[in-house]
């Protein structure tokens, strides 16, 4: 059997797909999991649950996949990574299946990525200022190493008086301030 490897992007990262002859199963479960990094009872998941489903089974009952399945794992994977959940996707392909016209179902699947898309730039506006917070954070903790004395006990740094030239960030202020007993 010969393969050709065609790329095919992963969460920004380039995955190898083998190709075999063209539509022909030859991937048995356990080799495709160990393709896709996941477990042969994750696949028996995705094909009780009706995302997956094995091209063929041979006469001794075991599961053959096409390359197919490959793409269909990666889409699922990122299905996840966008916060959809196994039964989401599930309906997600109920609902896709139970459209009459290909406009009408791509309609459908327009306005949940495009929902997505505004959930995911939330979220890296979000990480972009977290990363901010961390980064203000670094630069105060570096500030420690020069300002302390190595044997400074912890307690003292709850109640730190040494000049660090700007205030504590927040996920630095939470670590003072967290542990304090409250003053009566």
């Amino acid at each position: 059997m010969t393969f050709t490897l065609t790329p095919s992007v992963t969460m920004g990262l380039v995955v190898q797909i083998p190709r075999a002859d063209a539509g022909r199963p030859t991937w048995k479960i356990g080799d495709l999991a160990r393709h896709v990094e996941k477990s042969t009872r994750a696949l028996r998941l995705y094909e009780d649950l009706g995302l997956l489903g094995p091209a063929v089974r041979t006469e001794g009952g075991h599961r053959l996949y096409t390359d197919d399945a490959l793409v269909r794992l990666a889409w699922i994977d990122k299905l996840q990574v966008l916060g959809f959940s196994l039964h989401e996707i599930r309906t997600f392909l109920e609902e896709l299946e139970a459209a009459q016209q290909g406009p009408q179902a791509m309609e459908r699947v327009r306005a949940i990525f495009q929902g997505k898309l505004a959930e995911v730039e939330a979220q890296v506006t979000s990480l972009r200022s977290l990363a901010g917070e961390l980064e203000d954070s670094l630069k105060y903790l570096e500030t420690c190493t020069h300002t302390c004395d190595p044997a400074t006990l912890l307690a003292s740094c709850r109640a730190c008086d040494h000049d660090h030239t700007v205030a504590p960030p927040t996920l630095i202020a939470g670590i003072h301030k967290g542990g304090e007993e409250p003053t009566p």
